[in-house]
């Protein structure tokens, strides 16, 4: 507003970067280092996660990113970003090829950076700075760039923040148009997600099977009562998140 009435704009540009600066601060503090996950549950996340012919992710941090790269070796995963230069999200790299699995980060997450433009692009390791290292610093030259998160109460918030970025729109579309059999591992898919359920039942021929941690009778039935009510499968399942190869207890970090 002030930059449109034509009035300094510089200290609450200033105000911004200095929460940015502490957020990124309290995020690398809590954020577990690549360092403290051994290579075997990398590597198995990677291989789980490449048994999908699509991923969809609400997650922020940077475990699945990592999983993905995993000893430098992305294949068969696919992002669609640029390869080289500033990794940019290229909507002109949305078709998928044989052997390819793409992922879609549907709320953003810690290597994605969304500039005063709008474009969309992802961090790189350099030689000084891990991704980690980076996230909440200023961008050089870009002084609206900001972490892409997507982190509204409610699904409606949350919905209007997604349709105004272009690769998280992209991404949320891509889950309404595939009709695959879908696992959710992970998500409650509470109230504050119901865009997401709105997305699943845009394919409502599919099959569904939820995740759910242990518990009672008592404690498990309303919690799929109210899910079975919201979500239109043709075919709905409910298991253990511990049986699961991503619920695994040995996939943990180094003390």
């Amino acid at each position: 507003m002030n930059e449109a009435l034509g009035l300094d704009a510089s200290r609450i540009y200033e105000r911004y970067r200095s929460i940015q600066r502490a957020l990124g601060h309290a995020i690398r503090e809590v954020h577990v280092s690549r360092s403290r996950i051994p290579g075997t549950t990398l590597q198995a996340i990677h291989d789980e996660l490449a048994r999908y012919e699509w991923i969809f992710t609400t997650s922020y941090d940077l475990i699945v990113y990592w999983a993905m790269g995993h000893r430098g070796v992305w294949k068969p995963f696919v992002d669609g970003f640029k390869h080289g230069g500033r990794l940019e999200f290229d909507p002109e790299r949305e078709d998928v090829y044989e052997g390819e699995i793409p992922v879609h980060f549907l709320h953003g997450a810690l290597h994605l950076v969304v500039g005063g433009s709008g474009a969309t692009w992802k961090l790189k390791s350099g030689d000084l700075q891990t991704i980690l290292d980076q996230f909440g610093d200023a961008i050089a030259g870009d002084p609206q760039a900001r972490p892409l998160l997507v982190t509204e109460g409610s699904a409606h918030d949350k919905l209007r923040a997604i349709e105004g970025n272009e690769y998280l729109s992209h991404a949320l579309e891509r889950l309404r148009t595939i009709e695959l059999p879908a696992v959710v591992f992970g998500s409650r898919l509470g109230d504050n997600d119901q865009h997401l359920i709105d997305a699943l039942n845009e394919g409502s021929g599919r099959a569904v099977a939820i995740s759910m941690l242990p518990g009672s009778k008592r404690e498990l039935a309303p919690r799929q009562n109210d899910i079975y009510g919201r979500v239109d499968a043709e075919d709905l399942y409910f298991f253990d998140a511990g049986t699961h190869p991503l619920g695994a207890p040995e996939l943990c970090c180094e003390p």
